[in-house]
């Protein structure tokens, strides 16, 4: 892997360019904020933690969200790096927090000498991205926390179910405010969001791949109704579940 380029972008409201097809391979990796993009036959909504790969000649389809924190990394690939196109999601978000500051304060430094550390911390990102598919294939998040791997694996397990915030803590022995806390130390969110994100996953993937109504995704994504889905996706996602369905149906 040859790092060819890397730009750090924070807060950017909108692209220049709606769409851009490049020569190498190129990664979009963002720190915070939402963006929309589509890849060949890839589409979807990146956040935090997840990096959009687009291979060289393909067009990068990409519109904003909300303002946009992220990193431009343009590179060659080879046999030790290869990335699948589209949305990736990495779990250990301390690892990458701490990735991503490192980048931050290599941003402006052209030098031979941050060229190489720049390298190493973008291939670490690849290096964890594999390590995270073969050795956590199914698995949700990683923390070293022990306790708060169960507990994201509770949430995980009863996440179509009605689930609340005192039921997950009874589980654990904790108090709903030493578990949001101890969660958002251990991953960078709290456990409602955690929660929340997987369930719109679910909901998106039935809103592009089945013919269920809203209610019936609704029942099957943990969510008391349509109306109540439908509110929370159009606040997170910035469009109703009707639009994200329409744009998203091959």
């Amino acid at each position: 892997m040859e790092l060819l380029n890397h730009i750090y972008w924070r807060q950017k409201r909108e692209f220049a360019l709606p769409s851009d097809r490049y020569d190498t391979w190129v990664v979009f990796a963002v720190e915070e904020g939402v963006f929309r993009f589509e890849i060949g036959r890839h589409s979807g909504e990146a956040g935090f933690a997840d990096l959009v790969v687009c291979p060289p000649g393909v067009p990068f389809i990409r519109e904003t969200v909300t303002p946009l924190t992220f990193h431009y990394i343009q590179f060659t690939a080879d046999a030790g790096c290869e990335l699948p196109p589209g949305l990736l999601h990495l779990n250990d978000t301390k690892r990458l927090s701490s990735t991503y500051a490192y980048l931050r304060q290599l941003a402006e430094d052209s030098s031979p000498e941050a060229l190489g550390w720049k390298t190493h911390l973008v291939a670490d990102l690849w290096q964890l991205y594999h390590m995270e598919s073969r050795e956590a294939a199914g698995v949700g998040k990683f923390t070293e926390d022990a306790l708060m791997a169960d507990a994201a694996a509770f949430i995980t397990a009863q996440a179509w179910e009605p689930l609340s915030l005192l039921d997950t803590a009874r589980s654990l022995g904790l108090s709903p405010v030493q578990l949001t806390r101890r969660f958002r130390e251990a991953f960078g969110e709290t456990p409602s969001s955690y929660l929340k994100s997987i369930r719109l996953t679910k909901a998106r993937t039935l809103l592009k791949d089945s013919e269920l109504t809203l209610a019936q995704i609704a029942e099957r994504c943990g969510y008391e109704n349509g109306f109540y889905l439908s509110r929370v996706f159009t606040n997170t996602s910035g469009m109703s579940p009707a639009e994200y369905r329409k744009r998203h149906r091959v």
